[in-house]
């Protein structure tokens, strides 16, 4: 797999933390709240450096979809 679609895939769980951290989307509704504060329960430390990998995942693949960036490894690039 492309290192683009590596991306894309890991984009999918840092969302996800990305919204328990904040307790937004599903993570804000009543039922589902005690997962958002059992994240807030985690180590601060662990937390910063949970959402600061996700931030990266996150930008880097915003970056590769915008064409700011190009991860593609095959040898037919047109990028070259």
């Amino acid at each position: 797999m492309e290192n683009s679609g590596v991306i894309y895939l890991m984009m999918l769980p840092a969302m996800a933390v990305t919204m328990l951290h904040l307790g937004i989307g599903p993570f804000g509704h009543p039922s589902m709240i005690k997962h958002h504060l059992a994240f807030l329960r985690v180590p601060k430390l662990l937390r910063i450096i949970i959402q600061a990998i996700c931030i990266a995942v996150l930008f880097t693949g915003a970056a590769q979809m915008l064409g700011m960036i190009d991860l593609t490894t095959s040898t037919d690039n047109p990028a070259d």
